[in-house]
This record gives C-alpha cells, structure tokens and sequence, in this order.
C-alpha cells in the first residue's frame, strides 16, 4: 500500500518529478563547482601560510585528477549495490569533508589525502551519477536535461570563487574552504539523498513524465530494451573505444587550453587585463553554450553536436595562433571558444546512452570519465614541455589543434542511434 501511495503521488504533482531531479542536479553543479574551481583561489595564501612552493601546491591537482579518474571506473559498482541516493549521499559527505579536512591542513600529505584523495572520490561520484541519472529520466529532452544542468557548474564558478576570494579577505583561506564545504555537504549530500531517485519507473512514472499505453517514448524504450548491451559487451564495441578516445582528446585539449592561452596572449602583447576578463567571460559564454547546444542536441543528435562543438574548438585553438593583440580579435576567440566548450563534454555521456541503452550507464560512463582524466593529466604535461623546450606556446596551441581535431575525426564514425523522433 505504501509503493501504491508514494507511486500516486509522483503522479499527481502539476509537474514532471524529472525536472526536480535536473534542479537538485543544477544546485548540485553549483555547489560542487563552486568548491572545486575556487581551490586556484586558495593557492597563494596557502603557499604564503604553509611556504609551499607553486609546484608542490599544484601538485595536488595532479593527485585529485588522478584519484578523480580512477574512482570513476568503481562509480557503476556502487551505485548498483547501495543505490543512486546513498551514492549521492557518500560523495557529497567525501567532498565536503575532504574540503573540511584540507582546511585544517598544515603538512603536504594531509593535503594530499584530504583533497587529493577524499574530496576527489566524492567528486567523482557527484559528477557521474547525477549526469547519468538525468538521462534515464529524459528521451525527448534528454540533451536539454544534461546541457542545462551544467550551467550550475559556470554558476557555481560565478558566485562561490569571488564569495570564498571575499571570505578570504575577511577572514582566512581556512574559514573559506571550511564555508563552502559545508555548502557541499547541506546543499548536495543531504537534499540529494532527499531528491534522486534510480529512474522513473522505480517511482511509477514513464520516461519523459508520458503516461502509460499513449507513450511514443515508452514504445522506443521497449523495442531498445531488446537491444540493451551488457556493460562487458559494450567496451568491446569499436564504437565506444572510439567516443573514449574523442573524449580524451577533447578533455585533455579544453584543460590544457585554459591552461596556456592567456599566457600566450600576454606574451604577444595583449593587455593583462584584458587577458584575465575574457578567461572570465568564457564562463558566462560556455553557460550560454551549454543552453544553446542543449537545444540543437535533441534536434539533430549527440554526434552532430559534437561535431559541431568540436569543430569549433579546433579553430578557435588555431586562431588563438594568429590573433592579434587587439580587443576585437581578442572577444572574438573568446565567443567561438566559450559557447563550444559550454555546449561539448555532457554530449558524451548523452551519446553512450542513445548508442547502447544499457542499464549500465553510470558503469559506462565511469570509463569516460577516468579516460577524460588522463588527458587532463597528461595534455597540460605535454604542452607545457613542449614550451619549455620551444620557449613559446605556438607549438603547444598546435599540438593542441591537432588534438581536437582528432577528437572530430574519431566520433564521426561512430553510429548514432537518435533518442526519440
């Protein structure tokens, strides 16, 4: 009796329960975001206070990237054996209190494990299951879902690293990162428990909020069911080695981007100033991306999107090679770049769903994400050699060019089934 009255209540609400799921998912971005991208704010004052060196202190990074990917491949495990919710539960408490931890630190190796290691696992769970659980959620608006959630992440950049800069100001490094972890842990692990549910049909629902027998959605989802992969059978396909390989080189080529541009344009003569404004307006332009390319996604398909974002990415790396220090050229680049790269990364795991159907997505995505962590580790190594020995950036941003040009040239073969018609 009780299934039958939580199940009649999911159907009574004036709306569909999978849009309180891209909500709580949105505020999730946010939080988790707000916490992640504000670690670069923390940098100085901890090498001030703690008289670490640049390198040491960026070698945490380096350390949360890689614990980030590996936790990746175990997410689909957890997941299918304590359910989404406590998943969600687990890596907000890892995040937060990894955050809590690091800010109590005063030796390398407690930062090391308490942010390198604790708060990167809950990362990497936050990250994987809410993307994927979108898409069990949504069909028809399943590219809408998953690319307008992530606006939180430019949002939680926005809001959260000029408030902890402030904290900072005000009171101490310490404070500011204990504040934002415990936004993680209100924010995301408590009213994520609350909120996520495993898929629609676990609560009653179909698939897009249609209703029972009258669903176009619920006849694909049935035929698809035949068709479902195993996650084994899956990883053997060519087409899912090659979307690994497209996303290793689109990670690894955004990172290291961002990475290498402004330094690149300060050193052919651009004004610092306007440098460090237009890496901040590429935020505002990815969230009008992510809001853009949600909308072409269910039009055309994941594969095009990528195609279309990818190639997009790829000249505005090899402008970047070319502008001239002039402020026209200069907001150009930044809104050929910032609305493709707001519109790319949660294509993949859009893509894996609509090409296998399987029920073991977050296992599939798992591997993307611990696949994108090895060239965000490994692109900014190589190009930052490569200017090392060269002395300038032309041949790391060409290096980078052909990277993403890459990534184009392995997704077009992949066959793309289109989620609803």
């Amino acid at each position: 009796m009780t299934i039958l009255h939580n199940k009649s209540l999911y159907q009574r609400l004036p709306f569909y329960y999978g849009w309180l799921i891209f909500s709580e998912t949105f505020l999730l971005y946010v939080f988790m975001y707000g916490l992640r991208y504000s670690i670069g704010v923390f940098f100085v004052p901890i090498q001030e206070e703690l008289g670490w060196s640049s390198a040491i202190t960026a070698s945490v990074v380096t350390v949360f990237f890689c614990t980030y990917g590996i936790t990746g491949l175990f997410v689909g495990r957890l997941s299918t054996k304590i359910g989404v919710r406590r998943s969600i539960l687990i890596g907000g408490l890892l995040l937060g209190c990894g955050g809590l931890l690091a800010s109590f630190t005063n030796q390398l190796w407690h930062f090391y494990v308490a942010w390198g290691m604790i708060a990167a696992s809950g990362s990497s769970i936050l990250y994987t299951i809410p993307n994927m659980v979108l898409t069990r959620f949504f069909l028809k608006h399943r590219g809408k879902a998953v690319g307008w959630s992530s606006i939180g992440i430019s949002v939680g950049q926005a809001i959260l690293v000029p408030f902890a800069a402030s904290l900072i100001e005000a009171q101490s490094w310490r404070v500011a990162m204990a504040t934002l972890s415990l936004f993680v842990i209100v924010g995301v692990s408590f009213s994520g428990y609350l909120i996520f549910r495993e898929s629609p049909e676990a609560i009653g629902l179909e698939i897009d909020g249609s209703r029972p027998r009258q669903s176009q959605a619920s006849k694909q989802k049935t035929s698809d069911e035949k068709r479902s992969w195993t996650s084994h059978e899956a990883r053997k396909t060519r087409d899912f080695k090659l979307i690994l390989i497209s996303y290793f080189f689109v990670v690894g080529g955004v990172i290291s981007l961002l990475t290498f541009v402004v330094p690149h344009m300060r050193r052919i003569g651009v004004d610092p100033l306007l440098a460090s404004t237009a890496f901040g307006i590429i935020g505002i332009m990815s969230a009008l991306g992510s809001f853009i390319f949600g909308f072409i996604s269910d039009k055309v398909g994941r594969k095009r999107t990528i195609i279309i974002t990818a190639t997009g990415i790829a000249i505005s790396m090899f402008f970047s090679l070319v502008i001239p220090p002039d402020i026209f050229f200069l907001y150009l680049w930044v809104i050929i770049y910032g609305l493709t790269y707001g519109g790319i990364p949660e294509q993949y795991g859009a893509l894996i769903v609509d090409r296998f159907h399987t029920q073991h997505d977050i296992s599939l995505f798992g591997y993307l994400m611990f696949t994108g962590a090895l060239g965000g580790a490994f692109f900014p190594l190589i190009g930052g050699y490569l200017t090392d020995i060269t002395g300038e950036y032309f041949v790391t941003l060409i290096f980078l060019g052909v990277g993403m040009v890459s990534a184009l040239l392995t997704i077009i073969p992949i066959r793309e089934m289109r989620a609803l018609r």
